[in-house]
């Protein structure tokens, strides 16, 4: 498909979104197509409540909060605007906490997340065009490609990383010296339409959910001995050839157990089979020549910044005020013990709170002309250490009762409501408040939607050890390490 920049529709609604789905994408689950996954089981919840939000575009309390008016004259998601001045930041800021306080910070894929690496591209536009192409300037795809999804509130996610298959001859952050396999997407064949590509990507989330894939490479595997694996583009979902072949559900439970945050934000997984997919020309941002992608991983521009940040911001605030509400439930909020867990947690969340307030004070404008928040270099290290850790402070609070609560068949139930008032009530709370209140703790902690969070916190930023290296080698010490260095130069004073 090339792209249509001549007919904008502004920012989606409820309806539009949906629609806009139901466009005859291969989506695979347990082995068979899903025909429409708006009204498939495993999907059509979450797809309801993305479809929520999207819709508040349009209302009177957050029209001018999560949108703007484009040059074209249409309503477009403030999630695509170019930040020109500190204000643009905090417009795009206030857009990310109202979608992530929708979500209570469970939408890891969130449609104002991958807007994001547009600007990124975008911003880095001179150095896409400074690779030729005999049938593309890389950078103008992508000052198009930037006003096609603005003007169209594109729902974007990414696949960056190499199937899994065997890494062993792959140092990381290293060039593979041996012949690549053809596993990893690569470039079969240059049509005068565009290029061909076949292979595998791993790990798409909400592929199934969204319009377009943003396909490039991982920092882990940005550098390649052969050229045909380098390449970055976006592909429609709908795109011949592509296959999304998505994993088990987390959001299935039989009953009437009640699970709120599984059931409406399990924004799935999937694996990417790209068997000769044709990308046009004008979806092409990079191919053969990777310096472009070095120079944006080394530049340190931070676009992702609130939307990743705001989003793991209401996560953690989420799951403090659970683990407090389940203490004050069965009255072990004083406790003297139970106390400490709970300032812990409040402690992991004010230091993100001043973190995040850090970032926008320290906000500067790049050398492509737009505003970037401060580096937050640390911060996605720092919080796939602690999230771990804010997960087992709730799950020791809530002790076994995450594990064991009626359903809302058996509140309902005649037989069996005397025992649950008398045995599984809580201190001045009743039995469903505490039931209920529990289950929003097992999702948040003990369920197989709280146990999927918690790999993507590990690894939504990348692998931590490689990330962590990448700090120390670009840590810049020299002011520190040449005062000691001056310091230890001469004999230290003897105490004795």
């Amino acid at each position: 498909m090339v792209l249509d920049t001549k007919k904008p529709q502004g920012a989606h609604n409820a309806a539009r979104y949906k629609e806009s789905l139901r466009d005859g994408r291969e989506v695979w689950l347990d082995g068979e197509i899903v025909k429409d996954v708006t009204t498939h089981p495993a999907f059509s919840t979450t797809i309801d409540e993305l479809a929520r939000i999207y819709e508040l575009q349009h209302t009177d309390e957050y029209r001018d909060q999560m949108t703007f008016v484009s040059e074209s004259g249409v309503r477009c998601s403030i999630s695509y605007l170019l930040p020109r001045s500190l204000d643009d930041l905090k417009k795009k800021r206030r857009n990310s906490e109202i979608w992530n306080q929708q979500a209570w910070g469970q939408f890891g894929r969130g449609p104002d997340l991958l807007p994001q690496f547009v600007l990124g591209m975008y911003n880095n536009r001179e150095a896409l065009s400074a690779v030729k192409n005999p049938h593309c300037d890389f950078g103008e795809n992508i000052v198009n490609y930037h006003t096609y999804c603005q003007e169209n509130d594109i729902f974007l996610t990414h696949a960056l990383g190499d199937p899994q298959v065997d890494r062993s001859q792959q140092p990381q952050n290293e060039t593979r010296q041996i012949k690549e396999e053809e596993l990893s997407l690569h470039v079969v064949e240059e049509t005068n339409e565009g290029i061909i590509v076949s292979g595998a990507k791993q790990l798409s989330s909400a592929a199934h959910l969204s319009n377009d894939t943003y396909v490039s490479l991982s920092a882990t595997f940005v550098r390649r001995a052969d050229p045909r694996f380098i390449q970055a583009f976006s592909i429609p979902s709908n795109t011949k050839g592509l296959k999304i072949i998505c994993r088990e559900p987390v959001s299935q439970y039989p009953g009437t157990w009640g699970h709120p945050f599984a059931t409406k934000y399990d924004e799935q997984d999937s694996m990417l089979f790209f068997d000769n997919c044709l990308v046009p020309w004008d979806r092409v941002f990079m191919l053969y020549d990777a310096s472009s992608m070095v120079q944006r991983l080394a530049g340190g521009a931070n676009f992702q910044g609130w939307s990743n940040y705001i989003r793991i911001h209401e996560r953690m605030k989420t799951m403090t005020a659970v683990a407090t509400m389940i203490a004050e439930a069965i009255g072990v909020s004083e406790f003297r013990e139970v106390a400490a867990k709970l300032g812990e947690m409040i402690m992991f969340t004010e230091i993100w709170r001043h973190a995040i307030n850090g970032l926008e004070q320290s906000a500067y404008m790049t050398q492509g002309g737009l505003m970037s928040v401060g580096r937050g270099t640390g911060m996605n290290m720092f919080f796939a250490q602690f999230s771990a850790r804010m997960v087992e402070l709730l799950r020791q609070i809530g002790g076994s009762g995450v594990v064991m609560q009626p359903s809302e068949k058996d509140l309902a139930n005649s037989d069996l409501r005397p025992f649950l008032d008398k045995y599984m009530r809580g201190k001045d709370v009743t039995v469903e408040y505490k039931s209920r209140l529990y289950r929003l703790a097992h999702d948040l902690s003990a369920s197989s939607f709280a146990m999927r969070q918690e790999i993507y916190e590990y690894w939504h930023g990348g692998d931590p050890n490689r990330n962590r290296v990448n700090l120390y080698r670009g840590h810049d010490q020299s002011e520190i390490t040449d005062r000691i260095k001056d310091m230890i130069s001469e004999p230290l004073p003897y105490t004795g």
